[in-house]
């Protein structure tokens, strides 16, 4: 048995293939970037500099490299040059005020098996990173309530016939995008998903304690990824922060180790997985059930309702995943081959060995 096929069995991932046959629209882009450029004229000076310091002072996040998708864990090209030798393919003659420049592995775009975007500036800096939800059998790819997050028109064209929802998140912000200028963070200085958007896009914090002030709730830490905060978008939420309805989970999970932000995945509440392991479209190798969803929370009456079939999640690191470890006085409900759903507590209420 190999090292994925081992953390998969242990991690209990529910190995279930999909019925997933995705399909997507072109779309026009220059409404879009009348919008931005209005939202960033409009925006204050005092904004702007929040945005840019990503809240609390701290002005970058990251380390020297990103990864993707959790246990296969696959280096992401880096920049513009790096996207230029890993054969990735530039979209669009004039940079986006506020993404800059797409690129995709695929010269048509986004397609079912390669749907991330990768955003540069006009420097060639790293600036976002974005994921195209496919629907199926007539369900939608976002629920309702986080249709508002998704970008309204996508830099890429994509060849997918079925329903999509493109989600970006934005690294950097105002004029650095498309001024040709370079600044010394490597990665990124914000965390903006939906930057696009003048009403509807938001800024997660880049300190643990920023959005814990936000009103996310902590779930449980894992190796190679830190603490997981969810945010729960239901007005009416109980006390405990969340509803556990999949129609109320804000589409981006963030993760922090030693306060500082870490990681990111994206959440879907259907499958974008077509074969566990062996097809999984640039997602986690498999889908989530409520049971193994609940193993990123620290929760006894966590229980998430309101699925198609699984969740789907597509982890972003933003450094080396091996430097990355949770606290050794956690209890931990998997300890190996890695130490993952760790927490003050076990879930149960019982200390784990």
């Amino acid at each position: 048995m190999d090292t994925a096929t081992m953390l998969a069995v242990s991690l209990g991932f529910q190995l279930k293939a999909s019925s997933l046959l995705p399909p997507l629209h072109a779309t026009a882009i220059a409404m879009r970037k009348v919008t931005a450029i209005a939202a960033a004229m409009v925006a204050s000076a005092a904004e702007l500099s929040s945005l840019r310091l990503g809240h609390g002072g701290h002005d970058h996040f990251g380390g020297h490299e990103m990864e993707r998708s959790f246990l296969m864990y696959a280096e992401l090209p880096m920049g513009e040059e790096a996207l230029k030798a890993r054969g990735w393919h530039k979209h669009g003659s004039e940079c986006d005020p506020a993404l800059g420049y797409a690129w995709t592995e695929k010269a048509e775009g986004n397609t079912k098996s390669t749907p991330l975007v990768l955003y540069t500036t006009q420097g060639g800096q790293p600036s976002g990173v974005g994921i195209t939800v496919v629907g199926y059998n007539g369900h939608p790819p976002l629920p309702e309530e986080q249709q508002k997050w998704a970008t309204a028109t996508p830099l890429t064209p994509n060849n997918i016939e079925e329903q999509v929802a493109h989600l970006d998140v934005a690294f950097r912000y105002g004029s650095i995008l498309c001024s040709g200028e370079t600044e010394e963070a490597v990665v990124g200085t914000t965390l903006i998903v939906n930057p696009t958007s003048e009403g509807n896009s938001k800024t997660i914090p880049l300190t643990e304690q920023g959005v814990k002030e936000q009103g996310w709730h902590r779930g449980s830490c894992f190796d190679g990824m830190g603490w997981h905060w969810f945010l729960d978008t239901k007005q009416d939420k109980p006390p405990s922060g969340m509803s556990w309805m999949a129609q109320n989970l804000f589409p981006v999970v963030a993760m922090y180790h030693e306060g500082q932000m870490n990681a990111i995945f994206f959440a879907a509440h259907l499958s974008q997985v077509s074969v566990p392991f062996l097809a999984t479209n640039e997602w986690d190798p498999a889908g989530l059930d409520s049971g193994k969803m609940c193993k990123n929370t620290c929760d006894k009456d966590c229980n998430f309702t309101g699925m198609v079939d699984t969740f789907s999640t597509a982890h972003i690191y933003f450094r080396d995943h091996k430097e990355v470890s949770c606290p050794s006085e956690l209890q931990c409900s998997i300890q190996f081959p890695i130490r993952a759903a760790c927490c003050d507590t076990a879930q149960d209420g019982t200390v784990v060995v």
